[in-house]
Order: structure tokens, then C-alpha cells, then sequence
């Protein structure tokens, strides 16, 4: 069965939907003031706490430091996304199973770390991550018929193409943020939408 992501959890009711809900995976965006969705390591340890242990927790981290890594490994997540730069150093350092995201247009950078056995999935996003935007599935061809780890599809998907994502890509991974999400009339950022989450759910896990 694929499997689900639900990034940039904010606050008390993302977790109480994905607690309703159980996708497989949620994300916590941390050190990253430029999105809407960054929170403080000191919210990501309370919301952590309340989450469902059945869902495995994600921190995602663009270029993280050494202090912002042993940060994360306190709080207790399961695993850490990387974004931009991942240095030898937070490489060897890092205790957490790696989640390394690529933009579709630095894909290239793929063989860089193939071989890195702490490295247990890759997170293919389009160009501009967190957007809503899609990308030219057909660039993963090629990759998904050697990956050795799991792929984790993001952006754009939502529930009129993430069927058509299944089918033409066959990722482990659904990975969604934008899609279920709850936007206000003059376009602010609300959080998730519960009703989203669920619409999601039922069409990949067919509750």
C-alpha cells in the first residue's frame, strides 16, 4: 500500500486530524523562517507529544547545522528531512535515519548520495518546494528503476491526480502539505483542513 505524508504540522488541531486519520508520516518544518509553516523546536516537542505513536515523525530542515541537528535528535523525532546543503559533517554526526529532498531541478546531485547508507528515502519535490506545484513525473523514470530506498513524491498532489501519481510513478511515499490545507478567503495560511486529510486517505488507503 503506498503510503502517506502530511507535512508542516503548526498546531494542536493538525495533530488532533492526523491523530483521527493516521497517514503514515507527518513533518515538522524547523529552522525556516521563510515558510509559513516553521515552527520552533520548543512547539515541534509539545505537538510530538501528542501525536499518535503510530505515526512515524519527520523533521525537515533546510541545511541544518550540527547544534540544529543535536536539537532535533532531542526532541525525539523518528527521522530528518534534508533540504539544501547536507555537510559531511551533519552527515556523520546525524543519529536520525536521512530523508534527502531534492528539487527537480538539482536532481542530478542523486548519485552524490546513493551509496550513504544512513540516507533511507528521497523526497522528489518541484522546484519551488511547499508551492502546490507539480512536476514532470517522467524525470523519475530512470531513478525509480535503481532506487534502493524509498521515494517520497511531493508537490502538487492532491485528490484529482494523486491516483494518476500512484499509477505512472509508484512512489512509497505520498508526500502532501498545500493539498490539505485550509485557506482563508483573502488567501492566509489556516493550517490543515481535517476534511482534506481524510478525502486523501480514503482515495490512497481506501479506508
Amino acid at each position: 500500500m503506498t503510503k502517506i505524508k502530511i507535512c508542516g504540522m503548526t498546531c494542536e488541531e493538525d495533530i488532533k486530524a492526523v491523530n483521527k486519520y493516521l497517514p503514515d508520516y507527518i513533518g515538522f518544518v524547523l529552522f525556516f523562517p521563510k515558510s509559513k509553516r516553521n515552527i520552533s523546536i520548543k512547539q515541534a516537542k509539545e505537538l510530538l507529544a501528542k501525536a499518535d505513536k503510530r505515526i512515524k515523525t519527520v523533521a525537515v530542515v533546510v541545511s541544518p547545522t550540527i547544534e540544529q541537528l543535536l536539537q532535533i535528535e532531542e526532541a525525539g523525532f523518528d527521522s530528518i528531512q534534508i533540504h539544501g546543503t547536507m555537510t559531511k559533517e551533519v552527515y556523520e554526526q546525524c543519529q536520525l535515519p536521512i530523508l534527502r529532498a531534492f528539487n527537480i531541478s538539482n536532481v542530478e546531485k542523486l548519485e552524490e548520495y546513493e551509496i550513504k547508507d544512513k540516507i533511507k528515502g528521497y523526497v522528489f519535490d518541484s522546484k519551488n518546494p511547499g508551492s502546490g506545484e507539480t512536476f514532470d513525473w517522467k524525470l523519475l523514470d530512470h531513478i525509480r528503476q535503481k532506487q534502493k530506498t524509498e521515494l517520497f513524491l511531493a508537490g502538487g498532489i492532491d485528490e484529482t491526480n494523486v491516483k494518476r501519481a500512484i499509477s505512472e510513478v509508484d512512489p512509497d511515499v505520498i508526500d502532501l502539505s498545500s493539498a490539505v490545507e485550509k485557506v482563508s478567503k483573502d488567501g492566509a495560511f489556516c493550517g490543515k483542513d481535517p476534511e482534506k486529510i481524510k478525502t486523501i486517505i480514503t482515495i490512497v488507503h481506501g479506508q
